[in-house]
């Protein structure tokens, strides 16, 4: 898989400032140093580095706000460790390690606030991650749409905040998701393949530059396609509100 689309945006941040608090100011002190030292470890590549600064970090955190109050915090150190895992080749405990982030960060979203911002990228992430590693392995119709489900709820992890481009990094999954489902059912999921590459191509990300999704993206029936698409006035993200989905279309 493509690492640069599996980063997530948390990793562009730069902890110039203070991070919600867990507790008192020295862990807040200590959190930012160490998160400093472990952002510093990922720029350089240094993987088993962020892995070990970042546990030790999950320890920590574990003590002083075991009910996951401060979202923000977990959602830098289980980015991290998401991240890094996958780079060091544990495929197996970055996923176990989405399906907990995605679980204990989802409640209490604050969809107007900033500092929810790196949560909201957290959860993106490992959905993303999620539905990429339930695509490669399924087999089967309900396999299949688990991975669409994922992905599906990656998108939708948008505030109104937040600039569409902060899903930019995703839509090469979610073709994927889509073109295999598609493969297997026979078409039942080519609108939301094709939208998928339309909303991307308007958006310049070259998923052109796959040879599948170029072939595809050269058929009489995506061109057809393509030539129609408009997007949804109050909605320009996929999701709900695809442009195939509308009353006219049914």
């Amino acid at each position: 898989m493509n690492a640069n689309r599996l980063l997530s945006l948390i990793l562009t941040v730069t902890l110039t400032g203070p991070v919600l608090a867990a507790g008192d100011d020295k862990f807040d002190d200590y959190f930012d140093t160490q998160m400093k030292a472990a952002q510093k470890a990922m720029s350089e590549k240094r993987y088993a580095s962020v892995k070990e600064k970042v546990l030790e970090l999950e320890k920590a955190l574990t003590k002083v706000d075991p009910a996951y109050g401060e979202k923000s915090q977990w959602a830098y150190v289980l980015d991290f460790k998401r991240f890094s895992l996958y780079e060091m080749g544990e495929q197996e405990a970055a996923v176990e390690s989405c399906r907990r982030t995605v679980k204990v960060l989802a409640s209490n979203d604050w969809p107007y606030l900033a500092e929810f911002n790196v949560v909201r990228a957290a959860r993106r992430a490992c959905h993303n991650m999620l539905a990429y590693e339930q695509s490669a392995v399924a087999t089967t119709l309900a396999q299949h749409e688990e991975a669409i489900s994922q992905i599906e709820q990656c998108f939708e992890t948008v505030s109104p905040i937040e600039d569409d481009s902060v899903l930019d990094n995703f839509y090469e999954t979610r073709a994927t998701v889509y073109l295999k489902a598609n493969a297997l059912t026979k078409n039942k999921y080519q609108p939301q393949l094709f939208d998928t590459l339309a909303r991307a191509d308007l958006r310049k990300l070259d998923l052109d530059q796959d040879p599948e999704f170029a072939k595809i993206m050269k058929t009489p029936a995506y061109l057809s396609f393509r030539k129609d698409f408009k997007l949804p006035k109050k909605n320009t993200r996929p999701g709900i509100n695809l442009s195939f989905n509308s009353s006219d279309a049914r």
